[in-house]
């Protein structure tokens, strides 16, 4: 079939070519709702504008588009290592976009289409519906995604194993003796911080211990908020305030040793706190902070690598693949023990006699 022009995609959405010119431009003067009619009937029919088309015949032009929520997040930086040890090596160039969470998608996948021509997509994405990067590969873009919060769509991803990566962490506080264990959780319409909530649990029945839901405390990953909740874990009487506290993310660690702190308890001589994450100052924070490891340089390597094979030869399109048979990577995380933990500690009972502090037996 003969390339499409600028004409023929005037023709086949009923506007004029300027029109389509003036789209491919990123022109304010087009209606939006033209604008989109105008790229749908791109993309329906693959069409590549001249002057990406021109450049990708020189070879001076292959692209693979990262759209991050924004690059101060702590594993970008981590994942864009990994991306790029694998793309340096395939000749392709990497270009950063940033979608925070107030930003359609559907916005920012008209600019990548009308300005870079990308081969393939890896999104590291939070809160954004992910239809529109469904729509997007069903019409022949490979995407992938990369430490997605939701893993229940129709795309191949690369995460890591925050269920099991939870078990990990709740049991080197178990073996250190700890029973009454608090959780800071971070945004529960994460899928990653509710795989997280479940292996709290989960570990603390199968130690045959009930949850206390006194002991599980909301935090959305707001500092703020972490260090209110965390205060009301503190403030408790000695036999039954939380000995250790899991974080759901070391950010929100942080802040519950900051409110440690200000209710005078030490860490961990009086509490323990561990983490999840091992972002890169968690080994420089005073203790250091035992955490649970994501590996985010492997992650971004593995998700770029699957981009390239979604992306095949250049000259080839991508190859189709069944909804359920769609690539879904999740890497295991490693307990990186540091200082921010201890044995559960002792107290002193009202006669002054020295004793652990246990969970409260139930009638």
């Amino acid at each position: 079939m003969a390339k499409l022009t600028i004409r023929d995609i005037a023709a086949l959405s009923g506007v004029s070519k300027s029109t389509v010119s003036l789209v491919l431009n990123n022109s304010p003067k087009v209606d939006p709702a033209t604008r989109r009619h105008v790229l749908a009937v791109m993309r329906r029919n693959r069409y590549v504008p001249s002057f990406a088309a021109t450049a990708l015949a020189k070879g001076s032009t292959r692209l693979i588009g990262m759209v991050v929520p924004g690059l101060s997040w702590h594993m970008v930086a981590s994942i864009n290592i990994g991306v790029a040890a694998v793309t340096e090596r395939s000749g392709f160039d990497i270009i950063l976009y940033t979608a925070t969470n107030d930003r359609d998608y559907g916005s920012l996948i008209d600019r990548i289409l009308t300005s870079s021509m990308v081969s393939g997509l890896l999104v590291v994405s939070h809160e954004q519906p992910l239809e529109p990067l469904v729509q997007l590969h069903s019409d022949g873009l490979p995407v992938v995604l990369v430490n997605t919060v939701d893993a229940d769509v129709a795309l191949p991803s690369v995460t890591a194993d925050n269920y099991d990566g939870a078990l990990t962490a709740m049991d080197h506080l178990l073996q250190l003796g700890h029973e009454r264990i608090a959780c800071v959780q971070g945004r529960m319409v994460y899928r990653c911080c509710q795989d997280r909530y479940r292996g709290y649990l989960d570990a603390l029945r199968s130690a045959g211990i009930q949850p206390d839901p006194e002991l599980t405390k909301p935090g959305d990953f707001l500092p703020e908020q972490i260090r209110a909740r965390s205060r009301e874990l503190f403030a408790l009487p000695p036999d039954q305030r939380p000995t250790a506290v899991f974080a759901h993310s070391d950010v929100t660690a942080y802040a519950v040793m900051t409110a440690a702190a200000e209710a005078g308890l030490r860490v961990p001589e009086d509490v323990s706190v561990i983490g999840f994450d091992d972002i890169e100052s968690a080994a420089q924070i005073r203790p250091p902070l035992t955490t649970i490891q994501q590996p985010f340089v492997d992650m971004g390597k593995r998700a770029a690598e699957m981009l390239l094979e979604a992306i095949g030869p250049t000259d080839e399109p991508p190859t189709e693949e069944p909804a359920d048979e769609r690539p879904r990577l999740v890497m295991p995380t490693s307990l990186i023990v540091r200082a921010s933990c201890g044995p559960v500690p002792v107290i002193r009972s009202p006669r002054g006699r020295s004793q652990t502090t246990k969970t409260p037996s139930k009638a």
